[in-house]
């Protein structure tokens, strides 16, 4: 069997990585000696936070609030056919991982996940059908989950994500509608063969829904956006270099990166790109294939506002380039047979963290690092914060912040005194004072670095 030489480079750079920076397993039914963290949620960054304890011998326990079949978070609930939009080398959320093609889907993604949960001998330290309801300190300073007296923890790890329970907004006169309506996660054993159908937004949401729509066959989909929203391409090289953007936020010179995006990957659709939003201030559809369609007449991008349903399909207020939503524009009635709501997913509370936390001005997501809040140095909300960015939540950084966690739970002297942390924040704040967002709204992976 032939194998292509890019893959072999990219596998055996996976086990470099691996041999490298994997800390060892623990081996079974071991007592693990150093400080005990408690992790909230069994996702991606719960299991990858876990694996990076135990593997420095630090004991964890996981609580996850659903059962066993939600192992993976948000990834055990999405469609089959959804899968990675940014390239697997920007999706390595810890150094074991082996990916076998650049774009997993979602259950290779779910497989990796599992594995890691079994090869760090996760199993006995994960509870399932428990939700954190409440953290709190005891006396001695040590963490209280749920009340239980009986089980205290040095740290906590918040790793519920930013992705929870699907968002189904009813609309006007919803009921009236005679075709199909689903939720974009909620499209697994449906089809699409032959069918008008359009799609309510335009985030990530929409990226799986379109990836529905091509891989049965729709006969013409219309993309609903209420708001211009930047495009990139599916482009490893492309994506890396956009995160690599060290400020975090729009320069004198984000113009030649969406001037490149306009000429090279736009072309013909410029009129799509936004005009007075810029690359770097929301998170940017990642999706190659919505221009190829548009072009070959089997989508098209529709702006506006959505007034209501009717029998037949949207009542739909169309808004010409730059007329704000809500703006005048022309009324039409945009027919369908399904229509597939891409309105995203609710956000997981942290309202299970102590009340102090959320104190302005430093509540989340303007904490230090933007995971830990100032006044408890012991707590990381991994993941949990993120709102904008260029770049995946399941990368590196997992890695990162869970061993600044472990290093503020053994080393007094590397831990930072909540003073500090605040003028960090304050200083982050003063940097990123011109930026159309908030400074902690936005980043990219190259922020890091400070």
């Amino acid at each position: 069997m032939e194998i292509h030489p890019i893959l072999y480079l990219y596998s055996l750079l996976q086990w470099i990585l691996d041999k490298l920076l994997s800390p060892t397993p623990p081996p079974p039914r071991a007592r693990l000696s150093r400080p005990r963290i408690a992790i909230i949620g069994a996702g991606l960054t719960g299991v990858s936070a876990a694996s990076h304890c135990v593997g420095h011998g630090f004991d964890v326990t996981i609580f996850e609030a659903g059962g066993v079949k939600n192992l993976g978070g948000i990834w055990s609930r999405v469609n089959n056919t959804s899968g990675l939009q940014i390239h697997s080398l920007m999706y390595r959320f810890h150094p074991s991982i082996k990916w076998s093609s650049g774009y997993p889907d979602r259950q290779a993604i779910v497989s990796q996940i599992t594995q890691l949960w079994k090869r760090y001998e996760l199993q006995a330290r994960t509870r399932f059908n428990t939700r954190v309801t409440s953290v709190s300190k005891d006396q001695q300073g040590r963490w209280i989950i749920n009340g239980n007296l009986r089980d205290k923890y040095d740290g906590v790890m918040a790793a519920v994500g930013s992705c929870g329970e699907p968002k189904m907004p009813h609309m006007p006169n919803q009921e009236a509608f005679e075709g199909e309506i689903y939720h974009s996660s909620k499209l697994d054993g449906m089809t699409a063969q032959g069918k008008r159908v359009l799609i309510l937004g335009s985030g990530a949401s929409a990226v799986e829904a379109l990836e529905f729509v091509v891989n049965t066959g729709a006969r013409l989909t219309s993309v609903l956006a209420r708001s211009d929203k930047w495009i990139i391409p599916r482009n490893a090289l492309v994506d890396s270099l956009l995160a690599f953007n060290i400020f975090g936020q729009e320069t004198v010179f984000s113009w030649i990166p969406e001037s490149m995006l306009r000429i090279f990957f736009y072309r013909d659709l410029e009129d799509l790109a936004p005009d007075s939003k810029g690359l770097f201030t929301e998170t940017p559809m990642v999706n190659s294939d919505i221009f190829h369609q548009i072009r070959r007449h089997k989508a098209e991008w529709i702006r506006g506002d959505i007034l209501g349903f009717t029998e037949h399909g949207i009542r739909f207020n169309h808004r010409a380039k730059g007329v704000p939503k809500g703006g005048p524009g022309w009324e039409s009635v945009i027919k369908a047979d399904m229509i597939i709501m891409a309105t995203g997913y609710q956000r997981p509370s942290l309202s299970f963290l102590p009340d102090e936390v959320f104190r302005e001005p430093y509540a989340p997501p303007n904490w230090y690092l933007q995971v830990f809040p100032p006044e408890y140095v012991s707590i990381c909300a991994n993941n949990c914060t993120y709102v904008n960015a260029i770049g995946t939540v399941g990368n590196y950084h997992i890695g990162i912040y869970t061993r600044l966690l472990l290093m503020f739970l053994i080393d007094p002297l590397a831990r930072p005194q909540e003073y500090w942390m605040k003028k960090w924040i304050d200083m982050t704040k003063a940097i990123k004072s011109r930026a159309p967002t908030g400074a902690f709204d936005f980043f990219t992976y190259s922020e890091l670095t400070y």
